[in-house]
């Protein structure tokens, strides 16, 4: 792939500094259950939050968790389901097949053949836990219709004997897929009514089964380093993300679960701590002004952007200028639904807080005093190029050129390439990842300060850490993950110690 001239420093700082990318919005979180009036039990919270982030659930059902699921809700989830495996958008039958309901998710099920009955529909009729699994198997049957779907495997469980068939065919497949569970070692309960939050279980569970069963579960960019003695795993990280990264593979899940220790560039669990610090040094403080420290260009093509957000001038006009940047790229890629909270650098630290060990590797002062150390030029440079990123997302927007040394490439604009940063991504693709972030073409002053300050310099420092972990006489597992872009090309972190020690890419 050709990178972008115009986006030769929007595209690597997207991926640059984990902190940052949070912090920019300080407010923002991993993305939450709407409003709920009640909560799941302990047992399905993390289900419900998944099937939420999956886009399984229609909104109406992230409220009464115990509540007992209903024929139209299984209809509902079935289609959200189908559609989110398939990439596909079904299209509804012309006529309703009931005498009773017009619904939307009714009449796209009946068109994929989840449902076939007719008559009375019975919308609010409650239902049982064999039908919402057999609803699910349907549906997976209709999306997935080249998985095996025998399942030979001896079933102890004492409440299936009336079972029908078919019925305990369905049964043996979901146990075996890891889809239903029983009540206990002796009992499945299908007969009992299914609750809201059970129905969400189904669906997370058959979702995540169909990802990696064909095989589309992320590989990411995963390595394991061996020195004979001890084992670290290295993750590159994307900081900003949304739900079609995960489920991330068994491999780089297993390799966590296995690890003494999670390391990240910044411990952020303290939140308010982090944010601020960020505050305090992305302000002006002194009565300056970003409009008075960049050139009026510039400022005018910036407050066209902001100011259609309700961001007040007070506000903005305090802004440093690489924060600007980075608060204009964090605009940009909010409107396309990616996240901080969804980033895997997120994900981990959200697991293990209270169950691994943390460590960072360069902590929350270090990670904004980088950005605030960055000369006039190169700030401004960034916001340039940030943008003629926000330009080529939106060519109708009227702005005039910025800079003549800052070009758009006429094949892709920043929100298609960092859809292709995550693909390669997901595939382990590290070499095209590499190129896309250090093409090694630096053309100006400021590409090479940035590509000093933001990969040579921090890419040794994160492999020495890396050899001291290598050291430690204790011999504990340490499950590292930072910035994609410090583990590729010359001066990135495999590359400095795949002649010192064993290193195999997992893909």
């Amino acid at each position: 792939m050709r990178k972008k001239a115009g986006f030769k420093l929007a595209v690597p700082a997207l991926i640059a500094v984990f902190l940052l990318r949070v912090l920019v919005f300080a407010q923002e979180q991993p993305v939450p259950i709407s409003a709920p009036i009640d909560q799941p039990d302990a047992w399905a919270v993390e289900a419900v939050e998944w099937s939420y982030l999956y886009g399984l659930m229609p909104e109406s059902m992230y409220s009464g968790y115990k509540l007992k699921a209903t024929r139209g809700q299984l209809s509902a989830v079935c289609v959200n389901l189908y559609e989110n495996l398939t990439g596909t958008t079904i299209t509804p039958v012309d006529k309703s097949p009931y005498s009773d309901t017009e619904d939307i998710s009714v009449l796209k099920a009946y068109a994929i053949g989840i449902l076939t009955d007719t008559g009375e529909f019975d919308f609010s009729k409650e239902i049982t836990r064999m039908e919402t699994v057999a609803g699910i198997y349907n549906t997976l049957k209709a999306a997935q219709s080249e998985f095996d779907f025998n399942a030979d495997i001896e079933l102890n469980f004492k409440d299936i004997g009336s079972l029908s068939p078919k019925s305990l065919e369905v049964v043996k497949y979901a146990v075996s897929k890891g889809i239903l569970s029983g009540r206990n070692k002796e009992i499945v309960d299908l007969d009992s009514t299914c609750t809201r939050q059970e129905l969400m279980i189904f669906a997370k569970n058959t979702y995540e089964f169909a990802i990696y069963e064909s095989g589309r579960d992320s590989k990411g960019a995963f390595w394991r380093v061996n020195d004979g003695d001890s084992i670290v795993y290295l993750l590159g990280s994307i900081h900003l993300a949304d739900s079609s990264l995960y489920p991330l593979s068994k491999d780089i899940l297993e390799a966590y679960e296995q690890s003494d220790a999670l390391v990240v560039e910044a411990d952020i669990t303290n939140m308010e701590e982090a944010a601020q610090y960020m505050m305090a040094m992305a302000m002006y403080q002194d009565g300056n002004t970003l409009e008075q420290n960049i050139p009026e260009e510039l400022y005018n093509a910036f407050v066209e952007v902001v100011e259609p957000y309700g961001i007040p001038k007070v506000l903005y006009n305090k802004f440093k200028p690489w924060y600007a940047a980075l608060f204009l790229q964090n605009l940009q890629l909010t409107e396309e639904s990616y996240s901080a909270g969804m980033g895997v650098d997120m994900f981990f630290l959200t697991k293990a807080e209270g169950q691994k060990d943390i460590l960072e590797i360069e902590g929350i002062k270090f990670q904004v005093d980088l950005f605030d150390s960055f000369t006039p030029e190169l700030q401004g440079y960034l916001m340039y190029s940030a943008l003629e990123a926000q330009k080529a997302m939106d060519p109708d927007a009227g702005q005039e050129d910025l800079d003549e040394e800052i070009d758009i490439n006429e094949d892709m604009d920043e929100s298609g390439v960092f859809d292709y940063m995550l693909e390669c991504w997901k595939t382990g693709n590290t070499q095209e990842l590499a190129e896309m972030v250090k093409d090694g073409n630096t053309q100006n002053e400021e590409e090479k300060e940035f590509n000093e300050k933001i990969w040579t310099a921090r890419d040794s420092n994160m492999a020495d850490k890396i050899r001291e972990f290598l050291a430690d006489p204790e011999g504990k597992t340490y499950f590292v993950v930072v910035g994609a872009g410090h583990m590729v090309g010359e001066t990135g972190i495999v590359s400095q110690l795949e002649d010192e020690y064993e290193i195999e890419q997992i893909k």
